[in-house]
């Protein structure tokens, strides 16, 4: 007890000045605590301007920006109607439906000759201008076209007669126009079932030109289809493309491969076939690499031409019209004369403006006619008949033929008299002459004074 007294007398001590010490340390503490909340008051009766500035920013950042918008307007405002009457006419038109099989077979299907409606807004360029039924129906008032009394469907004036279906003509992309450089790779389908390429080769070989052998003509697969290679020559592309040949009693017709079928007869020919399509289509890429002539100007290649072409678009502004006496406007009339329909276009033309185009954004030249009626005109599709058959500069051989005319000329021409320099040739001659003889007795005397001592 004596030990243990003492201890907890201790601890109870300690116990009883615990508390004390707590509450100064919370004394302490608390004129901070106060202060640091005065501080905070004070904040808050400040004014926050900045935190506007972030809600600003986010509704700036949910808006489109300015150079969006009109573009957003436009579209959404209505085509105009001259541009759709424009388009709606091409699509009933002999033009057209001399190659449009489908448009032909619709209309060929109907007893009155009636085209829906549904089908005419269906189309690719009359969903890009986003047209409607409304859109065509005001666009076609002043047109010979006929519609129906409900607005379901048009026809031709007075139910026309539909024009011969002919084969499309070739429109090719850039990326497919050199495909067959080195060499027209042609597919032949519907080949009857005892037919072979022993056969399919005979009778192309018989149609073929002359000194034009075929590189490689594959089996008949599961499909009735044979492909065949050949070598480039004039004309290849066209004589593939309206081939007939006929495999017991039946006609069969080749067409041009292209796209995902041109790659997977690529990779049925054998290396040395390939090998050679890819050596003569460098040829003739560096034979296209010349400079070529249109009108009277002359540009290193093709893609020089095009280039000329867009700097005359981008350098006028809109409505501005060509000089006629320019070199521009002698381009771009010469140039004309490679549109399919350069006749018809260039006849009654004044002048030539630049100006935006009716069917986009894009800019293109105009014809201004005599009555004062303007006409949009597609250059592009007149480099790309320049780029088919590209009207090369012409060379001119002058060298061998100078070099031919000069020896005729050099045996023609007599050789003058001679006068004073044969007269003293002679004299030289004799002395070269006689100091040679010198010079040998010399020599013959040297030669016997050093037999002399032998001899003896």
């Amino acid at each position: 007890l004596k030990a243990v007294l003492p201890r907890c007398s201790l601890l109870a001590s300690l116990s009883s000045l615990a508390p004390p010490r707590q509450t100064r340390a919370m004394a302490t503490s608390a004129p901070d605590t106060t202060a640091a909340a005065a501080s905070e008051a004070a904040k808050r009766k400040e004014p926050e301007p900045a935190t506007d500035a972030p809600q600003e920013e986010k509704k700036a950042a949910d808006q489109p920006p300015e150079a969006k918008r009109p573009k957003v307007a436009a579209a959404t405002a209505s085509p105009e109607p001259a541009v759709v009457k424009k388009q709606v006419e091409y699509y009933l038109s002999d033009e057209n439906l001399r190659h449009d099989r489908f448009f032909s077979e619709k209309i060929a299907g109907d007893t009155e000759g009636w085209l829906d409606m549904s089908l005419i807004l269906s189309c690719n360029k009359m969903k890009a201008m986003r047209a409607t039924k409304e859109d065509v129906v005001a666009a076609l008032k002043d047109s010979k076209l006929e519609l129906k009394e409900d607005r379901s469907a048009l026809r031709r004036p007075g139910n026309a007669a539909l024009p011969k279906l002919e084969a499309k003509p070739l429109h090719q992309k850039k990326n497919t126009l050199h495909a067959h450089d080195g060499g027209a790779i042609a597919c032949f389908k519907g080949i009857p079932a005892e037919q072979t390429w022993m056969q399919v080769k005979e009778k192309l070989k018989a149609k073929l030109p002359e000194k034009v052998n075929l590189w490689f003509v594959s089996e008949v697969n599961d499909k009735a289809q044979c492909f065949v290679a050949a070598p480039p020559f004039d004309g290849d592309m066209q004589f593939f493309e309206g081939c007939e040949i006929e495999l017991g009693g039946a006609k069969v017709k080749g067409e041009i491969c292209y796209g995902e079928l041109l790659q997977q007869t690529l990779k049925t020919l054998p290396k040395h076939v390939r090998d050679k399509r890819e050596r003569e289509s460098r040829k003739r890429q560096k034979e296209r690499n010349r400079p070529i002539l249109i009108g009277n100007q002359k540009f290193v290649n093709v893609g020089a031409l095009r280039g000329k072409v867009k700097e005359i678009l981008n350098s006028r502004s809109d409505g501005e019209q060509l000089k006629p006496e320019g070199t521009d406007f002698k381009l771009i009339m010469a140039l004309l004369e490679f549109h399919p329909k350069g006749s018809e276009k260039i006849q009654g033309t004044k002048g030539i403006k630049v100006a935006k185009s009716l069917q986009g954004d894009s800019r293109c030249f105009y014809m201004v006619k005599e009555g004062g009626t303007e006409e949009d005109v597609s250059v592009k599709k007149c480099i790309d008949v320049v780029e088919l058959n590209p009207p090369y500069v012409k060379v001119e051989k002058k060298g061998k033929d100078e070099e031919e005319e000069k020896p005729a000329a050099e045996k023609a021409t007599p050789s003058p008299p001679a006068v004073a320099a044969p007269a003293a040739a002679p004299a030289s001659t004799g002395d070269g002459d006689a100091a040679a003889k010198a010079e040998e007795e010399k020599k013959e005397e040297g030669t016997e004074d050093k037999k002399e001592p032998t001899a003896s």
